[in-house]
């Protein structure tokens, strides 16, 4: 595949990732109701899980660029948002819920940190 074409992987896998986010992020607000982003914790767990094993399998063990591209790159950086995450913290803040804002902070960066940690483990342990 020529390199020419991983611009429009990524804006596909992008596109699809970021109609999941939506649909996870209204599906959370119905399920676990609007009270806390539970959504975008969600979408940001999932995807650090994702990326870790992803890398190992994509990068590593079979080497697929054009995969890569459009899994990684374009799916879950669509999938994931940093900006939402920010923005959510940010209000807590403002709101004067500063004991919540940093719990949610810190349950986005360690947790972030942890399910991309335990993907890169399995998947070492699995396609290595």
């Amino acid at each position: 595949m020529q390199n020419y074409l991983f611009p429009l992987w990524v804006a596909l896998g992008g596109a699809l990732g970021s109609l999941c986010r939506y649909g996870t992020t209204i599906y959370m607000a119905r399920m676990a109701g609007t009270y806390f982003p539970f959504g975008t914790l969600a979408v940001n767990g999932a995807g650090s899980f994702l990326i870790g094993l992803l890398s190992v399998l994509l990068v590593k063990a079979y080497p697929n660029p054009a995969a890569a591209a459009f899994l990684i790159t374009g799916f879950l950086g669509g999938l994931t948002t940093f900006s939402s995450f920010m923005n959510e913290t940010m209000q807590y803040l403002q709101a004067g819920d500063i004991l919540q804002g940093f719990l949610y902070l810190f349950l986005q960066l360690a947790g972030g940190l942890l399910f991309v940690m335990l993907g890169w483990f399995i998947g070492t342990r699995v396609f290595l």
